[in-house]
Order: structure tokens, then C-alpha cells, then sequence
């Protein structure tokens, strides 16, 4: 889990212009969704309007080049309308014609609440920005430069250079300027507006500081600034309101997160020109005061071919003027979007990691796969429920990928780990099964996985002629040697006719056939594979009386019968056996049987008679039984095979 979270964490140092851009759009569905239902849409406060320099101005006007005293016209009018703050989203940056410039320094100065834009250069930190240029308007912007309160470093904050701000003698007349100057996300994306930038010594208001500023009366020794916290607008007052503070939440680099309320047609817009024209129409003039009066209007070009336009979270193409209104609106309404970091995504992040491991810890691997993606679930509707509800834009893909990296380890962990068992299950069984079954076996483990069953089989037991007699001089290894060469020969036999070994009992082994596959000819295919051993065996006393080994010799004893067969023992330890009387009397034809020879019962013979060779032995009383046991002995090729007499042992 660790390792998941590191691996996501990783990503994002390593990656940032990929999964930064891909998170941020993440988020920008959730703008979309809002916008796209209207109860969840942002109430728009209709005191922020625009007024629409468009390509029906320039229609209704019947010129594209408008003078300056066309904008004088318009300020003179929302001043009559009783606009509270006019913010015009436009540089004027030299002086025009004398005329011009009277008719525009005039109608600004008589306004009193008359704000222009400004231009800089914006340079994040480690970026190398060029020296101060203190050529062009200087002192104007020497002389407004705002001297606030900063509680921290500011050192993150965007440095502006190269300014372009309006000219000095209409820019001195106005109510002030504030900078229009916007940076873009990673993927051009503009959701983010730095609120002040560094200049200098000093610091430099945004448009949207600057008017929401002007509009609740706070000058620049009211604002305090809290780097990676929030901006604080002290007494802040609405025009008839109360006073209060604002804290505007930021990020390190001073920017505040826009809460836009919706496409550009959510808020007010009016149009130039008609604002234009109400001031030869008293009662138009008097309706526009009417809707007007005491709002903030927002004055932006966005006729076609305007270049000021960019992508946003709820539009592909918008007026970067919104930005702007929005960013004014959201401060008036107090609607912050706050984002969640640091601290507070770690702990998130942890959290649902702990969560995936309980998981991992509870539920194989089918439940904890679809518990993991119904948690990832749940924590995406956690992010929506948080933006909409609370406000705070959470993180979605970091903790996403991580439980999701943590969802893939768990699973290959397993994967690996299975096929290991199943690597040590496949030998385990190549012990006892041939090696056809052991591959069914791996393929439908329900072969042996399932419950104790009754069914008829034939069971083989063999055993060394006087082992501990002839093993007693012998050393432990060369005993191990010998016991290894004679079971490997007795296995390989035993699997070349499809038997399952049982279990080796010191010298003895004990075989069944007929399961875990059914074989109809199960008792042929033990007597068949009995007298193959008998061969084998035969050859290996050759072989290692020759070496000076000890003389081996087997008695086999064959019985069928009805037995349970399955998995039998103990939760700690199971074993793939059989159980039941044939089991036992199959035991005691083997220590009845002649040595070298092959002692079958009357159910065996009944099976295999019509096949292999016998002769009747008679009855023989066992120990266990009270009824005397027919048996039969099994006819070896006498050219092939030294026997000695086949005389049942008495019990």
C-alpha cells in the first residue's frame, strides 16, 4: 500500500504536465455538471453585469473604429445609471487625439468609480524575469502601489515585469487600474486568477482585487495577506451593508480558485451600443437606471476576432472578461472554492488505503476487487458531494490511481503467489497421480476438492520380504538409496496405468485405481500394473545382488470393493485416501500373499479372469474377519519370473 501511494506520488513529481492537467479536468466535470443543473447551480448575485463591446455595437454604431469618445459617452451614462464600480476590461495604453482624450479624461474623472486595465509580464518563481523597467508610467504606478500586510513568504507569488498599463494622465483620473494579466494551466486551461502580483518593492491588485476593493471600501492598509492561506479584506462594507472580512482562500503563488457560476450567458449582459444610445433617450436613460443602479459593471471587447478569449472549466471559448466578473462575484458572494492539499490529501489518501487493505485482509480476490472499485466509487461521489456541498475541490486522480495501483499489486501479489502454491500442488500431486491426472487435476481441482464419495475401487498393497532383517546392516543412506530406486521403479509402474499412489508405509505402498478418475477396468489396470512390478522388482534384485545389496523380494495383495474416497484428516492436514473393510482386507491378502507373487480376492478375480491368468488358493482365514476369504493367485510368466512356491501364509 505504501508502495501505491509512492508510485501515485511519483507520478505527479515526475509527470506533472500529464496527470496535473488530466486531475484538473476531472474537476472541471464537476463545474459542467453544476452548471448543467440548474438546483445545483450557483445563485448569481446580479449585482456583477457586463456591458458587451459586440459585434452588434459595431452594427448598431456603423463604424469598427470606434473613438475614444464613444467609451466617453458610455461612462458618462453608467455614471448617470448610478453604476457602482465601472471595471472596463481594456488598455488604453498612449494618448490619442487631443479631443479624444479630453472627452474620455473628462467623463472618467466626473464618474469617481471608473477602473482600466494594466499589463504585466508574469514570472512564477525560479522563472528569470527581466530588471525593472521604470520607462513607461512609472510614477503612476510608483504612486498606487499597495503596501499590504503580508503574514509569511511571499516569495511564491507571480514577480511582474515589462508593464503596460493605461497612460498616465487618463490612468491618474481614474478610480485606479488594476492588472488584467492571467496565467493558464498546464493544458491552457484558465481556472485560477492571481489576485496580486509582486512588482518592485511593492504589490499590484487584479482587476477583480482591485474592483471588489473599490466596490466594499477597502483600501490597501485593510488587506492582509496570508501566503497559501488567504487574503483578507478588512471592514469590508456593501454599498448600504454592514461591515465584515472577507478571507479570499489562495494558494502559495497567490491565486484564488474561480467558482464560475455557469456559461457566459448565466450572468447580465448588455450591450454597447444601447448603453450607448440611452443618452438620447431620458426614458431609456431612467430604465437603465432602474436595472443598473448600484451594480458592478464589467466593460469588455468581444466582438469577433477578439483575441481575448480563452478556454475555461464550463465553456471552450470564453471572454477572459469573465474571469474576471466571476472572480468579483465569488468574492462578493463569499462562494470560495477552496482546494484541499498538503496535509489534508495525505490523510485522505491514507485513509482509503487503509480501507483497500482491510480489504485485502477480509475477501479473496473476486469480493475484494469489486469492494476496491465500489470504494473508488464511493470516494468519486465523496469528491462531487464535497464540491457541490462544502465547496473544496479534493484531489480525484492522485488517491484514484493509488487505489488502483494498490488494487493491481494485490491482485498480482495473489496471482504470483497462487501460482506458486499451485506449482507446489502440482508436484505434491505428481506424487501420487500420474501425470494426466495431475494436469486435470490443476484444471478442475474439484477432481479432489470435493466431498468424501462411495464408490468401487480396486487398492493395491505391496511390501519388501524381510526389509528390516536385510536393512539392518546397512547404513542410513545407502537404506535411502535403496528405498528411493525401488519406489521410483513401483511409482513410475503405478502411474503408467493410471493409479494413484496412496502413501508409502516404510517399506510398504499402498495404491488404488478408479479414482479421481473413473476407469470401468480399475481392477484389470491394479493387476496389470502388479504384475509389471513384479518384473521390475525382479530385475532390480538382479541389479543389486550384484552390487552386493540386500535380495529383494515383494508380496502384492489386490482387493475390490465399495470404499469412501477423499479428502480425510485434519484442518491443519489432509490426504487424498481411502477408507473402509476392502481397504483392510486388501492389507492382509498382501501379508498372506506368496513372496514374489500376487494375491487377489474373489471380487478382483471376477473382473480380471477373463484377462489374466489364475489359480485358486482356496480359503483363507484373516485376521479381522470370521468368514473364510476365497483368493486367487495372479499367473506370472514363469520364463520371465523366478517365483517361489505359491503357498498362502498362514495368518
Amino acid at each position: 500500500m505504501a508502495a501505491s501511494l509512492l508510485a501515485a506520488h511519483a507520478l505527479y513529481w515526475i509527470l506533472p504536465n500529464v496527470v496535473e492537467p488530466w486531475n484538473a479536468q476531472l474537476i472541471d466535470q464537476l463545474f459542467v455538471l453544476r452548471s448543467s443543473i440548474p438546483s445545483l447551480r450557483p445563485a448569481y448575485d446580479s449585482v456583477v453585469v457586463h456591458v458587451d463591446l459586440s459585434d452588434r455595437s459595431l452594427q448598431s454604431i456603423g463604424t469598427f473604429y470606434l473613438t475614444r469618445e464613444h467609451f466617453a459617452r458610455v461612462i458618462r451614462n453608467l455614471s448617470e445609471m448610478d453604476v457602482a464600480v465601472q471595471a472596463w476590461d481594456l488598455i488604453f495604453a498612449a494618448p490619442s487625439s487631443r479631443t479624444d482624450d479630453s472627452s474620455l479624461l473628462e467623463a472618467t474623472a466626473n464618474a469617481h468609480n471608473v477602473l482600466y486595465g494594466a499589463a504585466f509580464r508574469l514570472f512564477a518563481k525560479g522563472q528569470k524575469s527581466p530588471p525593472v523597467d521604470r520607462s513607461l508610467g512609472q510614477s503612476y504606478l510608483q504612486q498606487t502601489a499597495w503596501h499590504v500586510k503580508v503574514e509569511g513568504s511571499a516569495n511564491d507569488f507571480y514577480r511582474g515585469a515589462r508593464p503596460t498599463p493605461t497612460f498616465p494622465e487618463l490612468a491618474r483620473t481614474s478610480a485606479g487600474l488594476g492588472y488584467l494579466s492571467i496565467t493558464a494551466d498546464r493544458d491552457g486551461v484558465y481556472r485560477k486568477l492571481p489576485l496580486l502580483i509582486q512588482f518592485g518593492d511593492a504589490m499590484y491588485p487584479s482587476l477583480a482585487l482591485k474592483t471588489a476593493c473599490t466596490y466594499l471600501n477597502v483600501t490597501p492598509d485593510r488587506v492582509v495577506v496570508r501566503p497559501g492561506t488567504g487574503i483578507t479584506l478588512l471592514h469590508a462594507k456593501d454599498p448600504g451593508g454592514s461591515e465584515r472580512d472577507i478571507t479570499i482562500p489562495i494558494d502559495d503563488q497567490g491565486n484564488m480558485v474561480i467558482n464560475f457560476i455557469g456559461p457566459w450567458g448565466t450572468m447580465r449582459h448588455y450591450d454597447f451600443a444601447d448603453v450607448l444610445a440611452a443618452s438620447d433617450d431620458r426614458d431609456e436613460l431612467d430604465l437603465f437606471r432602474d436595472e443598473l443602479a448600484g451594480t458592478i459593471v464589467i466593460g469588455s471587447e468581444v466582438s469577433t476576432g477578439a483575441a481575448d478569449v480563452g478556454p475555461v472549466p464550463t465553456d471552450a471559448e470564453l471572454p477572459l472578461s469573465s474571469l474576471h466578473a466571476n472572480a468579483i462575484h465569488t468574492i462578493l458572494t463569499g462562494e470560495f472554492l477552496s482546494e484541499a492539499r498538503g496535509g489534508t490529501m495525505l490523510a485522505i489518501e491514507i485513509l482509503l488505503l487503509v480501507l483497500v487493505l482491510v480489504l485485502s485482509l477480509r475477501f479473496s480476490s473476486l469480493p475484494f476487487s469489486v469492494g476496491t472499485i465500489v470504494l473508488l466509487l464511493c470516494y468519486l461521489v465523496g469528491v462531487a458531494v464535497v464540491f457541490l456541498v462544502a465547496h473544496v475541490e479534493l484531489n480525484v486522480l492522485r488517491p484514484s490511481m493509488a487505489v488502483v495501483f494498490s488494487l493491481v499489486a494485490v491482485m498480482l501479489y495473489r496471482y504470483v503467489n497462487e501460482e506458486k502454491q499451485k506449482e507446489v500442488l502440482r508436484r505434491s500431486f505428481e506424487s501420487y497421480f500420474p501425470p494426466s491426472v495431475v494436469r486435470r487435476i490443476m484444471a478442475n481441482p474439484r477432481l479432489i476438492t470435493a466431498g468424501g464419495q462411495k464408490k468401487e475401487l480396486t487398492i493395491l498393497f505391496s511390501d519388501i520380504k524381510s526389509f528390516t532383517t536385510h536393512s539392518a546392516p546397512l547404513a542410513a543412506d545407502e537404506i535411502q538409496r535403496l528405498l528411493n530406486e525401488y519406489f521410483d521403479a513401483m511409482v513410475e509402474i503405478v502411474f503408467q496405468h493410471q493409479g494413484t499412489v496412496d502413501k508409502f508405509i516404510g517399506d510398504g505402498l499402498m495404491v488404488f485405481f478408479g479414482d479421481p478418475e473413473p476407469q470401468e477396468d480399475h481392477a484389470l489396470r491394479c493387476v496389470r500394473a502388479a504384475i509389471d512390478m513384479q518384473r521390475k522388482v525382479r530385475q532390480l534384485r538382479t541389479k543389486w545382488e550384484e552390487q552386493g545389496s540386500m535380495p529383494l523380494q515383494i508380496r502384492i495383495g489386490i482387493n475390490t470393493g465399495s470404499v469412501v474416497v477423499g479428502n480425510m484428516g485434519s484442518a491443519r492436514r489432509l490426504s487424498y485416501t481411502v477408507l473402509g473393510s476392502p481397504v483392510n482386507l486388501a492389507q492382509r491378502l498382501e501379508s498372506n500373499a506368496p513372496v514374489g507373487g500376487i494375491l487377489v480376492s474373489r471380487r478382483t478375480y471376477d473382473l480380471v479372469k477373463d484377462h489374466v491368468g489364475t489359480r485358486p488358493l482356496g480359503s483363507i482365514q484373516v485376521k479381522g474377519l470370521q468368514e473364510l476369504i476365497e483368493v486367487y493367485e495372479v499367473l506370472l510368466d514363469e520364463a520371465t519370473l523366478s517365483s517361489e512356491p505359491a503357498a498362502p501364509r498362514p495368518v
